[in-house]
């Protein structure tokens, strides 16, 4: 089981990012050989990141919708939130983390699988709970 975010699917799914472990990582949960987990927010970040990415020119509409059928197809459960927004919020604040990305970190921490995540305050959080992460980040 791994836990991915968006800015993981962005790093596979983009036509010009350039990532290793984290892209194979997502190639093993699209051939479904691993199972994956996220926040119930991260096809929304997914999409947002996607319409930014087209607004600025990074990519074609052509493959602006490649990535949008990446998304659809990506078999990835999304799981809510349980756990109180004051309790949250503390948390977050803690490790330095805004409300979304403390999200995929919290839901790793209760699952006790890997982040997968090219997003760097991620990874510090990560290193600062000892707990496992997949990136491309030094």
């Amino acid at each position: 089981m791994l836990v991915i975010d968006a800015s993981a699917f962005a790093s596979w799914a983009f036509p010009d990012e350039d990532t290793d472990r984290v892209s194979q990582a997502l190639i093993r949960i699209m051939a479904e050989e691993e199972s994956a987990t996220s926040a119930a927010i991260f096809p929304l970040e997914a999409l947002h990141a996607a319409g930014r990415a087209l607004a600025r020119g990074r990519f074609t509409p052509g493959a602006h919708q490649h990535v949008l059928r990446l998304l659809s197809r990506l078999p990835v459960a999304l799981a809510p939130m349980r756990v109180s927004p004051l309790e949250f919020w503390s948390w977050a604040q803690s490790l330095q983390l805004s409300s979304y990305d403390a999200s995929y970190l919290k839901l790793a921490v209760d699952l006790k699988a890997p982040l997968v995540t090219m997003d760097e305050a991620l990874v510090r959080a990560c290193r600062q709970l000892d707990h496992p992460f997949i990136s491309d980040l030094s």
